[in-house]
């Protein structure tokens, strides 16, 4: 299923059902990032800052793979934790959708 072609029309799908969930996920980075810097009182407290926001990044960028070969994961991963629905990717190809499914199962 890695190697399978994408229509442009899935492709359109694919950015919007991805950019999504990124989205409201990085909405709540920067309100906690907000929220952190401003009840810093000394360099330790600025440090920790820089710290969850390193760390948050690396989970992100882990999380959020946008290579056609491992959107299906990604997809099957977002609907598994709830950040996005099954209808969300109505108009990917019935195989892709079995794929993303099989998944989210696990």
């Amino acid at each position: 299923m890695q190697h399978s072609t994408w229509t442009e029309a899935e492709k359109k799908i694919a950015r919007r059902v991805f950019n999504a969930p990124l989205q409201r996920e990085l909405v709540q980075v920067m309100a906690e990032f907000k929220r952190r810097a401003a009840g810093a009182s000394d360099p330790d407290d600025m440090w920790s800052v820089q710290e969850y926001l390193a760390e948050t990044r690396r989970q992100i960028d882990t999380k959020y793979d946008f290579r056609y070969s491992q959107l299906l994961i990604v997809f099957g991963r977002l609907l598994q934790e709830n950040s996005i629905e099954e209808g969300d990717l109505s108009g990917l190809s019935d195989e892709k959708l079995r794929y993303v499914r099989s998944v989210a199962s696990l």
